[in-house]
């Protein structure tokens, strides 16, 4: 309908009253023309009321409009900014907040950050330079942005739960139909979980460690046990013998038993450990030479900026958001403008897999145990292709074939794979930036140069100085004091001499 048939005064759908047709009514010329004079005068005047009333709307709704971001604010995300947020640790958490009319607090409304396609951009104060198009071909993703990109994740994902163990169905197949965006909820099958479990990580209190044997005198376990045990934390340490024993009871005649038993060395199946751990049980994995700057529970209390999830979710997301995160994990290389980053570290963006932590069942986890797997057959791929190889030199015995018999039979797996693509923190921010580009279509841009943890979802990402603080220059983490440091790395390091 146009604007001017919707301000149409004949129109009975927008009168208040009905509108008589003066053809009809017996009126003498004289009274008709007052009449008429009367009415047109009346229709000046709602008419002029009419657009002093849209005028004044106009400028109440621009006024309420969010303000033009400042270059700092653009930086932190948020869609306006306030005191006592970014930044101001200073501020009084507890503080109450004036209320708006539609029962959100100030507070909530402004700690919302906007999306990459909200137009969120970082800002040049940062030094983040662009790291052009062999950053983007750092990440081995597999999954494309978009609803196709979506659906095929998430397949993928139920394909290779439903062939683990019977008893990893309900808890596996129900979460990934629960983690699906709200329009495409017909993309897997309704899975009911026998055992309703708690969405937070908080929830499930343990601590999960391995070594090749326990040591009691170890300063670093003792302090997660002493830092954490009040609030009901409790440590599970797993040596080899005994990780060799729970892999063969939860996860008998499978990929994963399989992928597990191939592995050569130790450091290949302790990654593996920190991901069926929290994907199993839930609750925290950390290396036995971390040791805790703050509880555990204190991790997500920070300045925590929500990101908008309107367009994946809805309107109503923040209703379905749970109190606290089920996954916490924490970047740690954040490569602003590093020359030659690449002969360092597998991304441009990592994240970190020293501590990480999750609730049980969570695709981000169930993603990982995938790709160990995936990556363990290309490895055995490889083998096998070497192998012929060396058994066909031998049977036709070329010129030089023995030399090069001689040479292949050097070549270690590492040939085939580094261990930061087979299970390492390369494989774990793929699964990472993998699941948060499939739900929240938010890519590793996003996460460049964040100095507050940052809740896509049930995810909380935390800066690079929670689990890495101090460290290298051009990541720009503030050191082991700030508030926003969580845990200390000791970069032990044995897996370097850990066999070849």
């Amino acid at each position: 309908m146009s604007f001017l048939k919707w301000f149409n005064p004949r129109s009975n759908k927008y009168s208040s009253l009905p509108i008589s047709n003066p053809s009809c009514v017996h009126l003498s010329p004289e009274l008709f023309q007052n009449s008429l004079a009367k009415r047109k005068k009346l229709l000046q005047i709602g008419l002029g009321t009419v657009f002093s009333i849209l005028l004044l709307g106009a400028i109440i709704r621009q006024s309420a409009l969010p303000r033009s971001l400042t270059t700092a604010q653009k930086d932190y995300g948020w869609q306006d900014g306030v005191p006592g947020m970014a930044g101001d640790v200073s501020a009084n958490p507890n503080q109450e907040t004036p209320t708006e009319a539609g029962g959100e607090t100030e507070l909530e409304r402004e700690k919302l950050g906007w999306t990459e396609a909200m137009g969120w951009k970082s800002g040049s104060d940062k030094g983040l330079a662009d790291l052009g198009e062999i950053a983007e071909q750092r990440y081995i993703l597999n999954v494309d942005a978009g609803e196709n990109g979506t659906r095929e994740y998430f397949r993928r994902l139920y394909d290779f739960a439903v062939t683990l163990p019977m008893r990893l169905h309900s808890p596996f197949l129900s979460s990934l139909h629960d983690h699906l965006p709200p329009a495409y909820i017909d993309a897997l099958p309704n899975y009911p979980n026998s055992q309703p479990y708690l969405p937070s990580m908080v929830s499930y209190k343990y601590i999960h460690m391995t070594d090749k044997t326990f040591n009691p005198q170890n300063k670093f376990i003792q302090s997660w046990e002493e830092t954490n045990s009040k609030d009901g934390w409790q440590i599970n340490f797993l040596d080899d013998q005994q990780a060799q024993g729970w892999v063969e009871n939860n996860f008998k005649r499978s990929d994963v038993e399989w992928a597990w038993n191939f592995m050569h060395r130790g450091v290949l199946k302790a990654d593996f450990l920190r991901y069926l751990l929290p994907l199993v049980h839930g609750g925290v994995y950390s290396d036995v030479d971390t040791r805790p700057i703050r509880p555990i529970e204190q991790w997500d209390q920070l300045n925590t900026e929500y990101l908008d999830l309107t367009a994946t979710d809805g309107p109503s997301w923040k209703t379905a958001l749970s109190t606290h995160p089920a996954v916490v994990v924490a970047v740690d290389v954040d490569v602003h403008a590093k020359q030659g980053w690449e002969r360092y570290w597998p991304r441009p963006l990592g994240i970190c897999q020293w501590t990480l932590s999750s609730a049980p069942n969570h695709p981000i986890f169930l993603d990982a145990v995938r790709r160990v797997v995936n990556a363990s057959h290309v490895v055995q791929a490889w083998e096998e292709q070497r192998d012929e190889k060396i058994t066909r030199l031998e049977r036709e015995q070329p010129w030089g074939w023995s030399r090069e018999v001689n040479r292949l039979q050097k070549l270690g797996r590492n040939e085939a794979m580094n261990v930061m693509e087979w299970t390492g923190p390369g494989l774990f921010t793929d699964s990472v930036l993998a699941f948060l580009l499939s739900r929240y279509n938010v890519t590793w841009h996003r996460l460049r140069g964040l100095e507050h943890p940052l809740r896509i979802g049930d995810v909380l990402i935390l800066p690079i100085t929670a689990f890495s603080p101090g460290g290298e220059k051009d990541f720009r983490a503030k050191g082991p004091d700030s508030p926003q440091a969580n845990v200390l790395h000791n970069f032990r390091g044995s897996w370097k001499s850990d066999g070849a």
